[in-house]
């Protein structure tokens, strides 16, 4: 699973990072409605906002199509109608278990957000602004479907080749596979391939098209990322392997 990254705007952090330090694949970041861009995967926003303020916030996130939670330690019926109200997509009531926050995150990130005013080129511009990392282009597992097939009818129109790499993370004692060790490989992909590679996370396996790459190119890359996990992380335990096979229009 790759990490989420979660806006968090409040008055008093303080008083809901302590329900939210220490929850695993998510990180939070405070920050400003000024600061809201599309880097995030979704944005929490605490209740202790006066009104006026917590409806900007949710309509100024959901113009740049992020999903809004609540944070609220009120969870009477009226208060949660009012939060609701404004345009939030979901309000979670604190204190709550670490893993139903989680699930109720995971779930934020995957929703569909329509804006609440006509789109214009800004948004795209601040979109822009915020893609110029580097590293190879990171997507959530549900999304590589619509990509893979993005890839396809890209390799068409340009006369192009890719190749696809999946690895395979198991343990030689064939036990659990600690979410950590899948974002540590997760992590030495995205900073060792280009701007214009995919990767994505799927359970224990790693899927990657390198774009414009042959079945050589695609080896060697693949042996590298192997070769640099094991001097950064090897401790007898786990085994990665991988198979490539060419990708174009004509498949």
């Amino acid at each position: 699973m790759i990490e989420k990254s979660v806006a968090v705007i409040s008055n008093s952090y303080e008083n809901t990072d302590k329900y939210l330090h220490g929850i695993k694949g998510i990180s939070f970041h405070k920050t400003s409605l000024e600061d809201i861009s599309a880097d995030y995967d979704c944005v929490l926003i605490s209740q202790d906002l006066i009104s006026e303020d917590l409806h900007n916030n949710i309509n100024e996130a959901k113009r740049q199509f992020l999903s809004v939670g609540i944070l609220t330690f009120d969870g009477s019926s009226e208060n949660l109608d009012n939060l609701l109200a404004y345009g939030a997509d979901d309000v979670i009531v604190l204190p709550m278990p670490a893993q139903l926050i989680t699930k109720r995150i995971e779930t934020l990130c995957r929703s569909s957000v329509l804006s609440p005013d006509p789109v214009d080129f800004s948004l795209f511009d601040k979109i822009a602004e915020s893609n110029r990392g580097s590293g190879s282009f990171i997507i959530q597992d549900n999304d590589f479907t619509n990509i893979y097939r993005f890839v396809l009818r890209m390799l068409e129109r340009l006369d192009q080749k890719a190749q696809l790499i999946i690895f395979n993370i198991n343990t030689r004692a064939k036990g659990f596979i600690e979410p950590e060790v899948v974002q540590n490989f997760s992590n030495i992909v995205r900073t060792a391939l280009r701007r214009g590679d995919i990767s994505s996370i799927h359970g224990r396996q790693l899927f990657v098209i390198l774009m414009g790459a042959d079945r050589d190119g695609g080896a060697t890359a693949a042996k590298r990322l192997v070769e640099t996990y094991y001097a950064h992380y090897d401790d007898g335990i786990y085994d990665l392997s991988y198979e490539i096979r060419e990708i174009s229009a004509a498949r």
